[in-house]
């Protein structure tokens, strides 16, 4: 049997190649709490939030609503603005590169947290400053025990890319 071989699609060295696969992600959902902003060690601008998306499944008792949780990163200017707009309940779409980032509760207890690199982000409907919106009903599970940033670990991002460009 003849042995397969695999053709890269690129002129990139292999590493190089591996280095810039992402999973690029859009949620449209509603911020769990006000944006916070902080600073690196560098003195980037660093906004933070939890998302909430509603999707709905069926099931024998009808139809379900299922809530998912991530937590939103932001660097720059981005940054500032997210953290004078970005209320609990604001309504955005968000666009970026995901990730998950591994972490251990007070109790010592390891947990895994979706985390969205932002690249873009949009308000949806006419509340910007917080607040519900009759676009979507606010999640109404918990927000889930996601830690804070600290500003340890959290590398510094492309700020205003262009969603389209990252394609």
């Amino acid at each position: 049997m003849a042995k397969r071989r695999s053709v890269r699609r690129t002129n990139q060295p292999k590493k190089e190649q591996e280095k810039t696969m992402s999973a690029n992600i859009s949620i449209l959902g509603n911020a769990g709490r006000d944006a916070s902003l902080k600073y690196s060690e560098k003195g980037t601008p660093v906004a933070s939030f939890p998302i909430a998306s509603n999707s709905f499944k069926n099931s024998p008792e009808g139809r379900v609503q299922v809530t998912h949780w991530f937590n939103v990163v932001a660097f720059g200017k981005t940054a500032e603005t997210l953290a004078e707009h970005v209320k609990k309940g604001t309504h955005l779409l968000v666009h970026g590169r995901l990730s998950f980032s591994p972490w251990s509760t007070d109790k010592g207890e390891p947990r895994s947290g979706a985390e969205i690199s932002l690249f873009s982000f949009e308000f949806v409907g006419s509340n910007r400053s917080g607040g519900q919106t009759d676009q979507e009903p606010t999640a109404d599970s918990p927000e889930p025990d996601v830690p804070e940033f600290t500003g340890a670990a959290v590398p510094e991002a492309p700020v205003n890319e262009p969603f389209i460009d990252q394609f």
